[in-house]
């Protein structure tokens, strides 16, 4: 319930919670039943449950070397405003999310993002890699450069997705007409 609803931990302290896991524990007739702990929670219980993923997770990167990947990476601004960059893995046995990285101290040019790609590559084994998708910017295609040069057999696609939304952008652009709601229904089909 913690760990799949991204509760806060320091909820086990409080009175309420306690109340309610004492009095399923007393109508269930599980007298002596101990609640976890705050550090039960932060401690052995999440290593056990991260051990669990893991082991669900096993059958995608077994096929990595049979099937190849994609290393699909994406920046996006969390709820606390940190600007982070994604990374995941696919293939045909599914996507994994492999690791964030938080960029709020760095320039994220080129080069650094390039080594955050370069890890990820070495992890999961360059001849496992068969191309790399990111968005259109600039710096993206900078460093999937950077990458195509060091790793010859791995190719940068920009995404398609990424495209279409600039193109419409660009054809849907308000033009100086006297019918700009017009034409931007008429872009994007709203009656």
């Amino acid at each position: 319930m913690f760990y799949s609803s991204g509760l806060p931990f320091h909820l086990t302290k409080n009175s309420h919670y306690r109340s309610a896991f004492s009095y399923a524990a007393n109508t269930s007739n599980l007298s002596g039943y101990v609640r976890p702990t705050y550090n039960k929670w932060i401690g052995p219980l999440l290593a056990k449950e991260r051990s669990h993923v893991e082991n669900l997770l096993q059958p995608i990167r077994d096929s990595w070397n049979d099937k190849g990947v994609t290393i699909v990476s994406d920046g996006w601004t969390d709820p606390q405003r940190r600007p982070l960059i994604n990374f995941m893995v696919v293939n045909k046995s599914g996507p994994l999310f492999f690791r964030s990285i938080d960029g709020s101290s760095e320039i994220k040019d080129k080069d650094f993002i390039a080594k955050h790609m370069r890890d990820v590559i070495m992890e999961v084994g360059p001849k496992n890699v068969v191309q790399i998708i990111t968005d259109n910017a600039s710096v993206s295609k900078a460093t999937c450069m950077l990458i195509e040069a060091e790793f010859p057999s791995i190719y940068w696609t920009p995404c398609v997705v990424h495209t279409l939304n600039l193109a419409l952008k660009n054809i849907c652009a308000a033009k100086n007409c006297e019918r700009n709601n017009d034409t931007y229904k008429e872009c994007f089909w709203i009656t």
